[in-house]
């Protein structure tokens, strides 16, 4: 296709700029024809010197918003326990390796018990012996008391035949005593899990001799599944909270990472502390997670999101797309000319990269959340992506 060159003054060269500008000019206009839908209606080509604003739009959505109260975590166990030796003696054996998963009940340790066992057998032998003598003085008092009844002996031998049955039954329960307290002796050689949990590294070797006064233990043992998360909030915050457990009596909680980007694990509120800390003027909460595939780890500092207001049916859109100006807060709308339209809106709460529209801003329209920056009121746009909600 040749173009004339432009009539009027001006030498052969500058006309040949003219044309060659007017023939951009042209074909930036048939470009963005080809770009748009065919047969939409009102869409027109741009005004010359102006190439359509690339742009990724996004639609407002009608659904419910949820609002969250944000706070600093940190995962702390249910149950947290140092395993110590109780008695005194030769560390034989361990039975776990570090970082072990363990159940309720396993063995972990075993501590030389043959002295023990020889403490037991002794005590277990003098309560015999002591049974052995009350039975032959009940034997003795029986024979007394049908004398005395004949008259044929002392009061006196009755009476010490009486307290030596009393002086036996006393002797037998101290022994049995000895023997419970020598049994609890050999259990505490064979050191077991209180609790299902995850063991820490170890403290001492087999080979070693442990006593029951060393503070230090042998390792740890933490409660993993289950787990619990304790933040605290804002006194000023403590209504919401209370209109939150009135509604449900558990509130959802959400643990994020450091970072505030991933979910790590979902709970749900278990218990608020009975007083609020004078200094901070804060109150202690506790919330509790399955934490099946134990994402969270003891002692981790996590984001702590707890829902607390629900509002159902709102216009959102992404907190990504408002802009601010002296108005106060607006949008870019793209409308069915591919235009770019400046809406002033009156703005809502928002949560989770998305805001509430409280007026002017219908369901479905779209607004530019990528691109604004090359943006006025009446530019044509070209959208590369459109977001779902």
């Amino acid at each position: 296709m040749s173009l004339p060159l432009p009539a009027g003054p001006g030498s052969p060269r500058k006309r040949l700029v003219l044309a060659a500008a007017l023939a951009l000019a042209a074909l930036a206009a048939l470009a963005f024809w080809l770009a748009g839908p065919k047969g939409s209606p009102g869409v027109r080509p741009p005004e010359y010197g102006q190439i359509p604003v690339a742009v990724s739009v996004a639609a407002a959505a009608i659904g419910p918003l949820q609002r969250d109260l944000h706070a600093l975590g940190t995962v702390t166990p249910l149950a947290q326990v140092t395993l110590r030796s109780q008695v005194d003696g030769e560390l034989l054996k361990l039975h776990f390796t570090e970082g072990q998963a363990v159940a309720r009940g396993q063995l972990l340790a075993e501590i030389d018990a043959r002295p023990y066992a020889a403490a037991l057998a002794s005590a277990e032998g003098e309560l015999a012996r002591t049974q052995a003598l009350l039975d032959n003085a009940k034997a003795d008092l029986l024979r007394y008391r049908k004398l005395a009844r004949q008259e044929a002996v002392a009061g006196q031998q009755l009476d010490t035949a009486e307290a030596q049955v009393r002086a036996y039954s006393a002797q037998r329960m101290k022994n049995e005593a000895q023997v419970a307290d020598a049994r609890r002796l050999l259990g505490h050689t064979r050191i077991v899990a209180p609790q299902d949990g995850r063991i820490g590294l170890r403290r001492v070797d087999a080979g070693n001799h442990v006593r029951a006064d060393n503070t230090d233990g042998l390792t740890t043992l933490v409660q993993t599944r289950p787990i619990s998360v304790l933040f605290s909030i804002s006194e000023t915050r403590l209504d919401i909270l209370r209109q939150a457990q009135a509604r449900a009596a558990a509130p959802r909680v959400q643990a994020w990472d450091a970072d505030d980007r991933r979910l790590l694990a979902e709970g749900t509120l278990e218990a608020l502390d009975n007083r609020i800390q004078a200094a901070s003027g804060t109150v202690r909460l506790r919330a509790r997670f399955d934490n099946a595939d134990e994402s969270l780890f003891p002692n981790q500092f996590v984001n702590v999101r707890l829902a607390v207001v629900q509002q159902d049916d709102v216009v959102t859109i992404p907190t990504a797309a408002v802009q601010y100006g002296s108005e106060g807060a607006f949008v870019f709308v793209i409308g069915e000319d591919r235009r770019a339209s400046r809406r002033v809106l009156r703005l809502g709460p928002s949560n989770a990269g998305r805001i509430v529209v409280e007026s002017g801003l219908a369901p479905a329209e779209r607004v530019v959340v990528e691109g604004v920056d090359r943006l006025h009121d009446g530019r044509d746009v070209h959208i590369v992506d459109q977001q779902n909600p």
